[in-house]
């Protein structure tokens, strides 16, 4: 499970700090310095269905599900997506790219672990849901982990390396 990530690292890379210009040039000053938190606002790539290309937009971390009260999901087993009514339209129709330099894990004794790629911009998988009213909302997508994270945690989430993210968006 994915419960924090990090869009910011030590040193700020250009890439990450020019989606953060970008987005804060749009939405007024949204995203601050620092960690993502559930129920934060975060930059978020998604597919322009209407034109060919990609748009960064600001979206909130987790969906609440209004008919169930205090509940709000942030991640998605990836390998039970489509199988999820709740997900799979979703899933199907509006994935999402989420960049980050780092994510948490937490082991059983509640010991917090970073995993980083070296301060390399990668993306997290995910997908979108359209809200009335308000930003729309986004889930990460996790997995079984990779031997590293096993010894921290039994998830992690779906990581997309930069040269697999068009497709990640566009696949059917």
């Amino acid at each position: 499970m994915c419960g924090r990530y990090m869009l910011y690292s030590e040193k700020e890379d250009r890439v990450i700090k020019a989606i953060v210009e970008e987005v804060n040039k749009k939405y007024q000053g949204a995203i601050k310095k620092g960690d993502i938190y559930p129920t934060g606002l975060a930059p978020v790539y998604v597919s322009r269905p209407d034109q060919q290309g990609v748009a960064l937009r600001l979206l909130k971390w987790g969906y609440s599900w209004h008919y169930r009260k205090k509940t709000l999901l942030i991640n998605a087993r990836s390998e039970t997506v489509l199988e999820k009514a709740a997900f799979r339209d979703d899933f199907i129709k509006q994935r999402c790219l989420i960049p980050a330099v780092g994510f948490y894990e937490w082991n059983e004794k509640k010991e917090q672990f970073r995993f980083t790629s070296g301060e390399e911009l990668f993306y997290l998988g995910g997908f979108f849901h359209r809200q009335a009213e308000g930003f729309d909302e986004f889930l990460i997508m996790t997995k079984p982990p990779v031997e590293l994270v096993a010894e921290v945690h039994r998830r992690m989430p779906v990581v997309i390396a930069a040269d697999q993210a068009r497709d990640f968006l566009d696949s059917p």
